[in-house]
């Protein structure tokens, strides 16, 4: 917590307001609170639902009961002498507002801040790394589970819901975000909901999910078909897959986030689908499913960094007639990456 104290000082203070910020710096999980950061000291404010968890919980505050947020805070800022307050810019234009009419101090939406913030959170430390792996190890359960259920005739909405009543089973605490279970056609959109149309033989079905543990997220995509595929589907595939590999092998600390998703793109637009690919290569996980940095080609100078946690995920997907995606997740390292994910990517046929 002490980095973001840059900007904290006798005149200034911080209040942070977005749940994944506020679990990042206290170590406790809430859906509201607010954690003010002054030169003398934090204070994490929660209501009643939250108060006896917070005072055993959370990390580097002291914990007040919630009872007037703009009354505390005046309270508090007045008795410190403090005359300006920063929030994140994620927050809602009403909250913004709403504190800059009622507050005493002068409130400013602060960009260097969440950029600090979102950076110190981007490297992960090793308790983070475990809980990500823990939940990734949960995802893979589920997926092997589903290759049982998938044949011709099951819907995407049951592979879907197969999906994610496996991983809870298995203890995910909630889904890292809505599944993806499309097949045939539908797998040619990269972010397709799943339907009610029927699996057939000679279609590709493409998974997207993850589950949760301790707060973080799992993020993997599988693309498997389903009695057989044709050699157009069997060339996408194994151009799908070779575009990873070169991105597992190019990836390091030090490494321009646009050359990290050049070495996906290069090996697509050789193969002569480079049209067909159209979304960045990949993003930080963490606490939020999609965080810092993005693997993008407008990610200009950006390097990544030892610990970061960033998902390898080209794709290609032609309109009408079918997708590929494959996704894993890589641990940034002084040489090299670690591969997180474990599941089978070979291409399986059901």
């Amino acid at each position: 917590m002490d980095k973001t104290l840059r900007y904290v000082n006798e005149k200034t203070a911080a209040l942070i307001i977005t749940p994944e910020n506020r679990r990042y710096l206290t170590g406790f999980p809430s859906s509201l609170g607010y954690l003010l950061l002054t030169h003398k000291g934090n204070t994490l404010f929660v209501d009643g639902r939250y108060f006896e968890a917070a005072t055993k919980q959370a990390v580097g505050a002291r914990v007040v009961l919630l009872s007037g947020l703009v009354n505390q805070l005046n309270s508090e800022l007045a008795a410190l002498g403090v005359s300006r307050l920063l929030i994140e810019t994620e927050n809602d234009i009403a909250t913004f507002n709403n504190l800059k009419q009622k507050l005493a101090v002068k409130v400013m939406a602060h960009q260097p801040l969440s950029d600090k913030l979102m950076q110190m959170r981007s490297v992960k430390k090793r308790e983070e790394i475990q809980s990500i792996v823990a939940a990734q190890r949960i995802a893979e359960k589920a997926f092997c589970d589903a290759l049982q259920l998938i044949k011709a005739g099951v819907t995407e909405r049951e592979i879907a819901a197969f999906l994610e009543y496996r991983m809870k089973l298995y203890g995910s605490e909630r889904n890292a975000f809505e599944t993806i279970a499309v097949s045939g056609k539908n797998s040619s959109m990269p972010h397709g909901v799943p339907t009610d149309k029927a699996v057939e033989n000679g279609d590709f079905i493409t998974m997207d999910f993850g589950a949760v543990i301790n707060g973080y997220a799992s993020d993997m995509t599988r693309t498997v078909a389903v009695g057989f595929v044709t050699d157009e589907m069997a060339e996408v595939y194994k151009t799908v897959l070779c575009a990873q590999q070169n991105v597992i092998n190019t990836v390091s600390a030090g490494t321009l986030c646009c050359e990290a998703d050049a070495a996906a793109r290069s090996v697509i637009e050789a193969a002569g689908y480079g049209e067909y690919f159209t979304h960045s290569t990949g993003h930080g996980v963490g606490l939020q499913i999609h965080e810092k940095p993005t693997l993008s080609q407008k990610s200009g100078n950006i390097k990544l960094k030892a610990g970061q946690v960033v998902t390898a995920e080209p794709g290609i997907y032609i309109p009408e007639k079918f997708g590929v995606r494959i996704e894993d997740m890589l641990q940034i390292q002084k040489n090299g990456c670690k591969n997180l994910t474990k599941a089978e990517k070979q291409l399986i046929i059901l």
